[in-house]
């Protein structure tokens, strides 16, 4: 017993190994074929050591050589395998840790890109009822606005109609003083009838605008109710955008 660890520890001992890059190598290659070529296995058994030896004792010595060439070549690619494994496991799981930071950064702008869509579409929604309003408004001040003009206007003809009156008042005065002359009774004939005519006129005038006031300012009530409904709708929507 003692004999054979001596024998095989003597073998191990002068086993060489050779052609690293074929031991390393990541295909399949054959037992017999890294014992050949990348370790001095011919080398030892045809050494004259070797053939000196009688039969059945160099036969023996050829198989402890074949044995310890082997399992010396075996444990050195398998070392090599298994480092190139754990690195190949290392640069993996570094991989798969760069994908997770990768999907997650990718999921954080699409949150944030998302989020802004959302909080543009809620401003734009907010500006389209601004619009609506200040629209409203602006109508209604244009509403207003024609009304004062209306107003104006009215005043004015009232005036111009105090004038005729006033005016006719004097004719009619001077007329008293004239007495029968008939050249000045006809001259006021005359200017009391421009005199009624152009009251009649201004009158009607002041009736058809006295109606128009009264159709602006229905249409202004009008305008007015439909603007505080639209302000409310615009008040709940913007609550509603807010609540989502």
């Amino acid at each position: 017993m003692d004999n054979s660890k001596v024998l095989f520890d003597y073998w191990y001992d002068r086993v060489q190994l050779r052609k690293y890059e074929l031991i390393e190598a990541s295909g399949h290659v054959k037992t017999h074929e890294l014992r050949h070529e990348c370790t001095n296995y011919d080398d030892l058994r045809l050494s004259s050591e070797v053939q000196v030896l009688g039969e059945p004792e160099r036969s023996k010595i050829i198989a402890i050589i074949k044995y310890e060439c082997t399992a010396r070549v075996l444990q050195y690619r398998a070392g090599r395998l298994r480092e190139r494994a754990n690195k190949l496991e290392d640069a993996f799981d570094e991989l798969d840790q760069q994908k997770s930071k990768l999907l997650n950064l990718i999921k954080a702008l699409q949150e944030k890109l998302f989020g802004k869509d959302k909080e543009l579409k809620k401003l734009e929604a907010q500006i389209a009822v601004l619009e609506a309003e200040n629209e409203a408004l602006r109508a209604e001040s244009e509403n207003d606005k024609a009304y004062a003009e209306l107003l104006a206007k009215f005043e004015q003809l009232k005036k111009q109609y105090e004038v005729i009156e006033k005016r006719r008042q004097e004719l009619a005065k001077n007329n008293q003083s004239l007495g029968g002359r008939v050249a000045h009774t006809k001259r006021f004939r005359q200017e009391r009838d421009e005199a009624r005519a152009l009251a009649e006129d201004q009158k009607q005038q002041i009736m058809t605008l006295t109606e128009e006031n009264r159709h602006l300012h229905e249409e202004n009530e009008r305008l007015h109710s439909k603007l505080e409904k639209l302000q409310k709708q615009n008040k709940l929507g913007i609550m509603e955008i807010g609540k989502r």
